[in-house]
């Protein structure tokens, strides 16, 4: 957490956002769903680098005094493959995301030094990155999301002290599949239909909160999946505060919104669903 000293700029009236969406960006190490160390796996990266250009660039036509995406681009690429080769990304995927909003944040930096001052606000910046792992889960059809931003923080004590401070994040498991009997109707009483399951967890960013998340998902999703094979309900709600309850009480999360979907319900929609949010406490 930022300590007492640190201020974050308010957002100013005019932004900018500059944008890379759904960059294929594999990871030399990461969270392996067998259980497998060292395995690479594949990842996508989008990110939105917000900040203040007071117009300038438009009004003028002039390239250099906005953010150059593709020079975004290649210095990603190319920060992500040092760390690689130094010691891997490790297990922790939001060392990824760190690095991708540190290198957002400081390619602002250096081209707001390089502009004239009145041309882009040097203080504010903020990024948000969100890391798709589609096989990091084998009973989660939609994979394991993660979503950070992370903002331009000063220290008034230390100046000039820009640094990135995370200000929320969100992890997302995503359509974890299974079968059980669930309904009101007679004919949905005789036999087990699909349910699909989708978890996701906010915070405002403490490394601590985080880790609880990594640390247990791939658990906690094979407990949902399993337990919720052997349930029996006639409304969508009760089974989705049976799976919050899992999440929260069972593993220790404080807050879960559980999407239950049910893809045979009704013969002309995709899928119909309840979703509900329910935390720790509710449960006492």
């Amino acid at each position: 957490m930022a300590s007492q000293q640190t201020h974050i700029p308010s957002e100013p009236a005019v932004l900018d956002v500059i944008s890379l969406r759904n960059i294929q960006l594999p990871l030399p190490e990461a969270p392996d769903s067998w259980h497998r160390p060292g395995k690479p796996q594949p990842c996508t990266v989008s990110l939105r680098l917000s900040y203040s250009s007071a117009i300038a660039s438009a009004a003028a036509d002039d390239v250099s005094l906005s953010i150059d995406y593709g020079k975004l681009y290649r210095r990603l690429e190319e920060d992500i493959k040092q760390v690689g080769n130094a010691n891997g990304n490790g297990q922790d995927f939001r060392v990824t995301a760190g690095i991708v909003a540190n290198c957002a944040l400081g390619l602002l930096d250096d081209t707001a030094a390089s502009v004239n001052s009145t041309a882009m606000d040097r203080e504010y910046g903020k990024c948000e990155v969100w890391l798709h792992l589609p096989k990091a889960l084998l009973r989660a059809e939609g994979g394991l999301t993660h979503r950070s931003v992370t903002a331009k923080a000063y220290n008034r004590e230390v100046k000039p002290s820009y640094f990135p401070v995370i200000v929320e994040e969100e992890f997302r498991i995503e359509g974890i599949r299974s079968h059980c009997i669930l309904g009101v109707n007679p004919h949905e009483r005789v036999e087990k239909q699909a349910v699909i399951t989708s978890l996701e967890f906010k915070g405002s960013g403490e490394w601590a909160w985080g880790s609880k998340v990594v640390d247990t998902y791939q658990a906690l999703t094979r407990a949902v999946a399993e337990r919720v094979e052997e349930t029996s309900f006639q409304s969508v709600e009760a089974l989705a505060t049976f799976v919050a309850r899992i999440a929260t009480v069972d593993f220790d999360n404080e807050q879960v919104k559980v999407l239950v979907e049910k893809p045979s319900a009704l013969a002309f929609v995709e899928r119909s669903g309840v979703e509900v949010i329910r935390s720790k406490a509710f449960f006492k």
